[in-house]
């Protein structure tokens, strides 16, 4: 009965390993050519660039895009919601960005809070949406 017991309950503490890590992996939009590549759970990512610092917790980055931002701060809320603010390369601007799965493979981008990220759209600079839509490719 013991022996039971306790394969139970290890099973039950190895459940959320087995089940993923959500908020760790690459997302793309390939209209916009904007990537988020992130690991909430450790820092393992190397931002371009900036290698300098070390692995961190990820990055916003894509063709065009005005910058690389890295994560600074983050909060996972659950398995569908996170928050995280990110600066850019120079850290003169930051943005707090909210992120919800729609499903797996797709989640959204929310823009609340900060310096608008820009995109470089012929020789001027564009606000990118405030809210996209990544999927992983």
């Amino acid at each position: 009965m013991k022996k039971t017991i306790c394969a139970i309950a290890l099973m039950l503490l190895a459940c959320p390993l087995i089940g993923g890590q959500p908020w760790k992996g690459r997302f793309v939009n390939n209209e916009l050519q904007i990537r988020l590549v992130i690991d909430l759970y450790e820092e393992s990512v190397n931002v371009p660039g900036l290698d300098m610092f070390g692995p961190m917790n990820g990055y916003v980055g894509g063709r065009g895009l005005y910058n690389i931002w890295y994560i600074t701060k983050f909060k996972i809320i659950d398995d569908q919601h996170a928050t995280m603010r990110v600066s850019n390369d120079l850290g003169s601007e930051a943005q707090a960005i909210e992120l919800t799965f729609v499903n797996d493979s797709t989640l959204t981008f929310a823009q609340v809070d900060g310096n608008v990220m820009k995109k470089v759209v012929g020789k001027k600079l564009k606000p990118i949406p405030t809210k996209i839509e990544l999927k992983k490719p």
